[in-house]
């Protein structure tokens, strides 16, 4: 599924699309707050949902090659995390919804 389309999918409230990233393709979803238990399980081409709004959230996403890191439960993005997501061209997105609710929301549409 296309980026934009997930986005509207999901009704996502976009902090920063990085250029050309609503054409790319997401492949999987994981859901994790524990930044190790991402580094280690999140696959590339993945949107990564979690409550994590800091600027480590950007090297982990950059490192596991996702597509776009959704903030969940309302979470937005501190101010620094912001500006490294639009210097790397990292995509992030929020929603006032948990994880869970957005992935039974898009199960099997990807």
């Amino acid at each position: 599924m296309k980026t934009k389309a997930f986005i509207s999918e999901l009704s996502l409230q976009v902090f920063h699309l990085a250029e050309g990233a609503g054409e790319t393709d997401i492949s999987d979803i994981y859901c994790g707050d524990l930044l190790s238990d991402v580094m280690a399980h999140a696959k590339p081409s993945s949107a990564w949902m979690t409550i994590q709004g800091h600027i480590n959230t950007i090297a982990v996403a950059q490192l596991k090659d996702a597509v776009c890191i959704v903030l969940v439960n309302g979470v937005t993005p501190d101010p620094q995390a912001l500006e490294k997501a639009r210097s790397q061209g990292i995509s992030m997105l929020g929603s006032p919804e948990t994880s869970a609710s957005l992935c039974m929301k898009i199960a099997g549409k990807l």
